[in-house]
């Protein structure tokens, strides 16, 4: 994108927002079309505050602004309010001649942090900014050591623990600090951490780490493909449990409509995936929330492939956390994505589906939706109604032969579990719970989930079926640790 001419200060306000529109499609690669002044960031256009940190650097680098004079996290739902704010700036701004540079982040903040805490603050501080960049993909001009990371950045409690459990890897360190501490910028996590490193900090590798999410082993050829000649959708496939069912159905025959909302990138990286190994896979973007996007996914599949035969409803949300920290939005969002996502994406597929003869539909929830489980209330209350819905699906649609179940999955090893605070002790708890020791793998909810849709199934409709290793039949291990005891 060019630089910003000079008449840019006398630009107009809708010039402004233009620039402002063509700085996030840059970024999001969203077609422009969508992105209008009004529309939520977050809510309609899923953009979150990874995202919209990036947008903020462009459109401060694009308007010649500090990143920090630009609205973050909640105060800029719009595209709207952004081009405001830049606006308001532009108009406040002194003379755009800049006398002398800033000095550098690492080293501003090393100096007044090194007066603290000794020799080894400035590496310290800057590993912690190193570890925030590289796990929320924030540009690290903006990961300023004294931000709130809530409520400036907009880095929740779940990507925080996250960023901890990196960090403590690498610094070799078995606990983090506790999330009572409320560690609420990088300076007081690099102060905290540092108060649990021996007199010698121990040697860490710095090589780049393997990504979490590696490609799928290798399934054995079969002799007969069940899913040749089917279309199959798969929503929120561009990683996780999602993406695995999605290769294992192009394994198996099937043209898969990969679907991502957020994660844009992963989806198209996971049908070129599918199409490299021989595979026949499409990437369609959109939120299964959103209506509009929902009417353009379906008439694509219509229209270049001709229906649909299979349809998985992956697409999830649901707040992982404390269960009086959930928010009237928090359950909005999980309900329109679960709830009313599934159905609407059910109504879609029936008269496609019926025009070829049938089909077959899974749905998934969490074998937690019927138990508790400690920081899974938004997820498991909503759940539960997706195991209810599931039931409705497979009594209104059997007449058009299609058959609609559910895989009810537990704990499942891949980066999910890693949302959960104090994860590593929880993941031993649960697998200390588990019968035969062992939690579930995302193949062994994609073998159940491929059983369900194929032909060996056929007299199976409005079935729950619980993947957990056994871990719901179990109380240990569910609770909190102080409870369980």
């Amino acid at each position: 994108m060019s630089a910003r001419s000079s008449q840019s200060h006398t630009s107009t306000p809708s010039n402004i927002l233009e620039q402002v529109r063509q700085c996030a499609a840059s970024v999001t690669r969203y077609p422009l079309d969508i992105l209008t002044e009004h529309a939520q960031l977050e809510d309609e256009l899923g953009i979150d505050s990874v995202k919209l940190a990036e947008i903020a650097a462009v459109i401060a680098r694009e308007f010649q602004l500090p990143p920090d004079r630009l609205p973050r996290n909640g105060k800029a739902r719009t595209l709207g309010a952004i081009a405001g704010a830049v606006k308001e700036a532009l108009g406040t701004a002194p003379s755009p001649v800049v006398t002398s540079a800033p000095p550098p982040v690492a080293s501003a903040v090393s100096a007044g942090v090194e007066a603290r805490a000794g020799t080894h603050a400035p590496d310290l501080l800057t590993r912690v900014r190193a570890v925030f960049a590289r796990v929320t993909r924030y540009p690290e001009e903006l990961l300023t050591p004294h931000a709130d990371l809530e409520d400036e950045l907009g880095i929740d409690s779940v990507k925080q623990a996250e960023v901890m459990a990196v960090l403590m890897k690498e610094l070799g360190l078995g606990d983090a600090p506790k999330p009572s501490q409320r560690l609420r910028t990088m300076a007081a996590i690099a102060d905290a951490a540092r108060a649990l490193l021996p007199a010698a900090p121990p040697v860490v590798e710095t090589r780049p780490r393997a990504p979490i999410l590696a490609a799928p082993a290798p399934v054995p050829l079969r002799t007969e493909l069940p899913f040749a000649g089917k279309v199959a959708l798969v929503t929120g496939s561009g990683k996780g449990i999602g993406r695995v069912i999605a290769t294992r159905l192009a394994r198996a025959g099937a043209t898969v409509v990969v679907n991502s909302f957020h994660s844009r990138e992963d989806g198209e990286r996971t049908a070129r995936d599918i199409v490299d190994a021989g595979g026949r896979a499409v990437h369609l973007w959109g939120s299964v929330a959103q209506e509009e996007h929902l009417e353009r996914m379906f008439a694509a599949i219509r229209e270049q492939l001709g229906g649909l035969d299979l349809l998985v409803c992956n697409a999830s949300n649901g707040l992982i956390g404390p269960f009086d920290r959930i928010a009237p939005r928090d359950w909005d969002k999980a309900f329109r994505t679960c709830i009313t996502g599934t159905y609407e994406c059910a109504m879609r597929a029936r008269p496609l589906m019926a025009a070829r003869g049938g089909g077959s539909i899974v749905t998934m929830s969490t074998s937690m939706s019927q138990r508790y489980m400690h920081d899974l209330g938004c997820q498991g209350v909503v759940k539960a109604g997706v195991e209810s819905l599931t039931r409705y699906l497979a009594a209104e649609l059997a007449p058009d032969g299609i058959r609609t179940n559910c895989v009810s999955a537990g704990p499942v090893h891949g980066e999910l579990l890693g949302m959960f605070p104090d994860a590593p002790e929880r993941v031993a708890r649960w697998e200390s719970a588990t019968p035969g020791g062992r939690l579930c793998t995302a193949d062994d909810v994609a073998d159940v989930t491929e059983l369900l849709l194929g032909p060996k199934t056929q007299r199976v409709n409005g079935a729950i079926w619980v993947v957990d290793a056994g871990l719901s039949g179990t109380v240990d291990g569910l609770l909190p640790a102080a409870r369980a005891s």
